[in-house]
């Protein structure tokens, strides 16, 4: 499918419906021959036609025009037409002596034969308005400035002086060709889809634009967008504009709206804390008190963290625009495995003084508390902060990301010897113990001749800080499967882009933390409905029971895939192989068999996947010993009290009753005092909501508290 483009005055056809377009499209579609492979002509297009496609002024000067008035509309940018069937099929070139009833079907023809012969048509000079040229787009002069040896620009169309156009003039009231030349000195295009790779032929209409800058304030993609658009277009499919479009108008929407500076952001904040008193501002300054970076969190991030502050994740994916300030975030995971934020910053720098800064503020706001173990990504001057700040917590880099700059460094490298990279991939994420993977490193270093690269060198001297065997008795829970840090990235994807403005991060903070909620409040409904089981063990059927719902479907595959495993005793009552016998989909270690043990004293089982270690449920190895044991239930030393469906409100009793103990509370508690409430309405209300009586009672109750806290409080008065 393809299309033409007069530059100068837009081309009006005979009879062009909705329905009859769409008609000749799909006829004429079909009949073209238009196979080529695109990305081998467009590039025999820049080389032949040599366009660089910049907006230029195809309109004659005065010399050339011989003295031609012109309207306005002989200045309006390009404006793009579909052919009629009859001109495609049945193409004559143009002829001296050929008539049209207008200069508009004139023009046409010559433009339908134009894109057939591979270039492109512009309207040209004119004299008193009675005789017009219709002439190649590479005609005029060059410009005097213009270095033919100069690699050419970007954005601009290489002039040849070609002499190829079509004379129209006004005979007996038609408008007749009186000449025509049809020599060109320069290559044509190869094809007459490519047409369309014209700057001429590039056209978004103004609707479309509005239709584009809605959709990028919605943060859609433009990859995104340009299928929404391909979607809109139905059976026209191709589009007169690209991906690259798309982007660089969003490029021109984001550079109209300056950057608001870090002053602006603060105003905003204050506002957002005069609106909501559960949020909580810190602010780091300069020696002229001007603000440098920011830190905020609210209430209910704060009660999280009371509560599953255990493991933390620091992910640094974002930063601003103009200020290229980090637009960081620190994140957990609740009873249900879901990402929780608790709390977000804004960062002048990369630099370890400002991470340092920013995790004493954070440690401070959250009473001082530490977590067991903290995942961020690879970088030197998050860990000197975290060393100095919190050196008696567990630090790890995150996996994903070290693979990942590790193939960008590696891109050349691993061309070069070919399977390198999945085995490196599989070393890493296979080994059981430090020795197996110290031992398959070597090999794999020998094999492919690799001792001297200086980054392979560098991830063998850092192994204690990325490889997730050295971390198998540490508690992470499933980063070997969907990575902390690529949790918190998933919350934040769909609102901002890796590279957004100040305001957009602050727009969307709401947003995430609304979907956190959201989010959080299904789970803790459909934690209360009874779960379906695949098998008709009272083991599954006691996991169903105690464990949380997005939990207990973790807890169920490992279930199922016991079932792929046969039980082989190595010593009697204390050490058991499993083979695998059966495969199934997405293991998290590819191999065939596993060695448990078991402590006869306690009858405790351990399993070398070390899974429950990690993740804080039993591996599919230790449910099959389960199974051959008769054992009916989870013991209770397999069972970890952060993902049951009880544990939160545990949790939330036991910080009430410290609350009440206490005296003289700050700002700071009785925010989170605030907090809880909230919750604990919210509980109430999802139970009740579907019935009107229990509403209505629930309502006067509240009204006869609120009555009493308030004598009570003037009475203390």
């Amino acid at each position: 499918m393809f299309f033409i483009c007069i530059q100068e005055q837009p081309v009006i056809g005979a009879d062009w419906s909705s329905g009859a377009l769409s008609d000749e499209l799909e006829i004429h579609a079909n009949s073209a021959d238009l196979s080529l492979q695109l990305a081998e002509e467009q590039s025999q297009l820049h080389d032949i036609l040599g366009i660089n496609e910049m907006p230029i002024n195809d309109t004659g000067s005065a010399s050339d025009s011989d003295g031609s008035s012109g309207n306005e509309t002989d200045k309006e940018p390009g404006k793009y037409f579909y052919p009629g069937f009859d001109e495609l099929v049945d193409p004559r070139p143009p002829e001296v002596g050929m008539r049209f009833p207008t200069l508009e079907d004139a023009t046409r023809y010559y433009s339908a034969h134009a894109l057939l012969s591979g270039f492109v048509a512009i309207r040209g000079p004119n004299f008193m308005r009675k005789k017009f040229h219709v002439e190649c787009n590479r005609s005029r002069k060059l410009a005097p400035s213009q270095d033919l040896k100069r690699k050419r620009e970007v954005y601009s169309v290489n002039k040849a002086q070609c002499e190829a156009r079509a004379v129209v003039k006004p005979v007996k009231g038609q408008w007749e060709f009186t000449s025509v030349r049809s020599e060109h000195n320069h290559p044509l295009c190869p094809s007459p889809s490519l047409t369309k790779f014209f700057l001429s032929c590039k056209h978004m209409s103004a609707e479309e634009k509005s239709f584009l800058r809605a959709l990028q304030q919605s943060s859609i993609h433009p990859k995104k967008a340009m299928k929404i658009f391909k979607r809109m277009r139905g059976i026209l499919g191709s589009l007169p504009f690209n991906t690259k479009d798309a982007n660089t108008s969003q490029c021109a929407e984001q550079q109209g709206k300056p950057n608001s500076d870090v002053e602006t952001t603060v105003k905003h904040l204050k506002e957002l804390e005069l609106q909501n008193p559960c949020v909580s501002i810190t602010m780091q300054t300069d020696e002229d008190s001007i603000v440098r970076s920011l830190f905020w969190t609210d209430a209910r991030s704060r009660l999280d963290y009371e509560i599953f502050g255990d493991v933390l994740s620091f992910d640094t994916t974002y930063s601003t625009i103009s200020h290229n300030m980090l637009f960081t975030s620190i994140s957990g995971m609740n009873e249900h495995g879901r990402t929780l934020v608790f709390g977000y910053a804004l960062l002048q720098d990369r630099k370890a003084e400002t991470f340092k800064w920013m995790f004493q503020t954070f440690f401070h706001v959250m009473g001082r508390k530490m977590p067991r173990a903290i995942i961020t990504d690879q970088d030197e001057a998050i860990a000197k902060a975290i060393s100095e700040v919190m050196p008696q917590v567990k630090h790890r880099f995150c996996k994903f990301h070290v693979m990942r700059k590790a193939r960008e460094m590696l891109g050349g490298f691993i061309a070069a010897r070919g399977n390198i990279s999945s085995e490196l991939r599989a070393l890493v994420n296979n080994s059981l113990t430090e020795a197996e993977f110290e031992e398959g490193w070597a090999a794999l270093i020998e094999m492919y001749s690799a001792s001297e690269n200086e980054y392979l060198q560098l991830l063998w001297e850092t192994r204690k800080e990325w490889v997730p065997v050295y971390f198998r008795e540490d508690f992470y829970p499933f980063v070997e499967t969907t990575g902390c840090c690529e949790g918190a990235n998933s919350l934040f994807k769909d609102y901002v882009l890796p590279k957004d403005r100040i305001e957009k991060f602050l727009e969307r903070y709401e947003d995430v933390q609304e979907r956190i909620m959201e989010t959080d409040d299904e789970d803790r409904l459909q934690s209360r409905t009874e779960p379906s089981c695949f098998s008709m063990q009272p083991i599954e059927k006691h996991a169903a029971r105690i464990y949380t719902r997005q939990i207990f479907l973790k807890v169920q595959r490992e279930l199922l895939h016991s079932t792929a495993f046969n039980v082989q005793e190595i010593q009697t009552g204390t050490v058991y192989r499993l083979e695998k016998v059966s495969a199934y989909e997405n293991p998290e270690f590819d191999r065939n068999s596993f060695e448990l043990l078991v402590e006869p004293s306690t009858n405790a089982i351990k399993c070398e996947c070390a899974k429950f270690t990690r993740d804080g449920i039993p591996c599919c190895h230790i449910f099959r010993l389960f199974t051959q044991f008769g054992v009916n239930e989870i013991p209770g030393q397999y069972i970890a009290p952060r993902w049951t469906a009880k544990f939160k409100e545990e949790q939330m009793k036991q910080y009430r009753e410290k609350c009440l103990d206490s005296r003289g509370m700050d700002q700071s508690e009785n925010s989170m005092r605030y907090a809880m409430l909230l919750s604990k309405v919210a509980d109430i209300g999802k139970e009740i909501c579907g019935d009107g009586s229990k509403c209505d009672k629930f309502r006067l109750e509240l009204d006869t508290i609120q009555g009493k806290t308030g004598k009570a409080t003037r009475t203390n008065l």
